[in-house]
């Protein structure tokens, strides 16, 4: 090939890249013109279901178009983030998802995505703590109380989580990985029955999501020792942080996901997680995540896109920790 050849050829390719920018940038302008769906795959009445139905309302009437809410549950969050992976990369299907995008990778044997190439990182909101909590009836007043009896007594404190994997068990195991302590794990068959079974006293403690502990905790059933981030939950300020308690370093909440399938134009995923951040940054959106035990938080799609890399590889290292193994 010759000079000119080689010249006309850059030339047609500049042309096409151009050609293609500006067909982004025109599908982004009339983006989104009917309905978007976005999938979900657990079920509706969590935090992350409750806080991002609260998002899609708000833009939904900025934009005049329904953002309409896919439950597609089952497989500890598979199915819903398969269909979602292979949907048409052009906007109008997204998916909402939490932790489990990430530690499922540890916990299945063969997940049908690649957590960091099936998706483009739309959007990070919120932030759901737990709450370190004891029979009302404990002897136990303190995380140093809990934990200084634990270490002289290996494997006899037994903790509830709604299965393995769960929230509830990845908590407490970080405490087991961070202090030394060891514990029983015994699962149950949801967040609710762990949590009531800790209030009757089957187990001695477990980390339970705000809104299911707080009417226990109400009902003078279970007490609360600490809460589970790296600050103070804006739902319980007068209760410690676990780091607080004694724990350096301790930090586990989980977070509600925005994710828009690979090839999906940027200009729609800026768009989007844009709209999002207007949300999220609002005094009503604050408001509105400590009633149901979330704190307020937004992080946007170029800056997410930088760090999604290190927090896939943080969930791996706890679920490690924690023992759990593949299913």
């Amino acid at each position: 090939m010759n000079r000119r050849q080689i010249l006309e050829a850059a030339l047609v390719a500049c042309a096409s890249g151009a050609m293609g920018a500006a067909r982004a940038q025109g599908q982004a302008a009339n983006w989104p013109d009917h309905a978007i769906t976005l999938i979900q795959p657990y079920a509706p009445g969590t935090a992350t279901d409750a806080s991002s139905r609260f998002i899609a309302q708000r833009i939904g009437e900025r934009w005049k178009v329904a953002l309409v809410m896919d439950h597609r549950v089952g497989a500890n969050g598979l199915i819903g983030t398969d269909v979602a992976a292979r949907a048409a990369p052009d906007g109008y299907t997204m998916m909402i998802t939490s932790t489990g995008y990430f530690t499922n990778e540890a916990l299945v044997a063969k997940i049908g995505y690649d957590p960091l190439k099936s998706f483009v990182p739309v959007a990070k909101v919120g932030a759901v703590q737990l709450l370190l909590v004891v029979p009302s009836t404990s002897p136990f007043h303190s995380v140093k109380e809990l934990l200084d009896f634990a270490k002289a007594h290996p494997g006899k404190l037994g903790y509830a989580s709604g299965g393995t994997g769960s929230s509830q068990h990845l908590a407490p195991s970080m405490l087991s990985t961070l202090t030394g302590a060891q514990f029983l794990h015994v699962p149950y068959k949801g967040q609710v029955p762990a949590a009531v079974a800790t209030s009757t006293g089957e187990v001695d403690f477990s980390f339970a999501a705000i809104t299911t502990a707080r009417p226990l905790v109400e009902a003078g059933k279970l007490r609360i020792l600490a809460t589970s981030g790296s600050e103070r939950s804006s739902s319980y300020p007068d209760v410690p942080t676990v780091a607080e308690a004694g724990v350096p370093g301790y930090d586990y909440v989980a977070n509600t996901f925005f994710f828009a399938p690979a090839g999906t134009p940027e200009a729609i995923v800026d768009k989007m997680s844009d709209a999002i951040g207007d949300v999220a940054r609002s005094a009503a959106f604050a408001a509105f995540t400590k009633s149901i035990g979330m704190e307020a938080g937004f992080t946007g799609h170029a800056e997410w896109q930088k760090t999604i890399a290190a927090e896939r590889a943080h969930w791996l290292q706890v679920v490690r920790d924690s023992g759990a193994k593949p299913e």
